[in-house]
């Protein structure tokens, strides 16, 4: 996987994360390669469908945290913008995490 080559189409901040990762490239790549399961997105859209807002809180916060370990500042800020999203403005912010989130692991899978 070439991290750097990808970088700008996934919106990766590339020195920030290999920063996070005192500069092992081997470690970096190895997260962002289990980044999917890592995150398990599945399970936020059940919540959504579920209207169970606690556990789309907690889904949301869980991709966020982990896009933020790899650099993902776009995808951290949408996954934060639904952890904050009460009532009618949950699933504009989950329609756009999901938009960001597929194209993140289409960028990956395709590395």
């Amino acid at each position: 996987m070439n991290i750097k080559a990808i970088a700008g189409k996934i919106g990766l901040d590339w020195e920030n994360a290999l920063e996070y990762y005192g500069g092992d490239i081997g470690m970096l790549k190895e997260k962002l390669a289990s980044f999917e399961k890592d995150t398990a997105f599945d399970e936020l859209r059940k919540a959504i469908e579920q209207k169970d807002s606690e556990m789309v809180i907690k889904r949301a916060h869980k991709i966020k945290k982990a896009a933020e370990k790899v650099g993902l500042n776009t995808l951290a800020k949408k996954a934060g913008e639904l952890e904050n999203a009460k009532g009618l403005k949950e699933m504009p912010a989950f329609l756009e995490l999901e938009k960001e989130y597929q194209g993140v692991v289409n960028a990956l899978r395709d590395e």
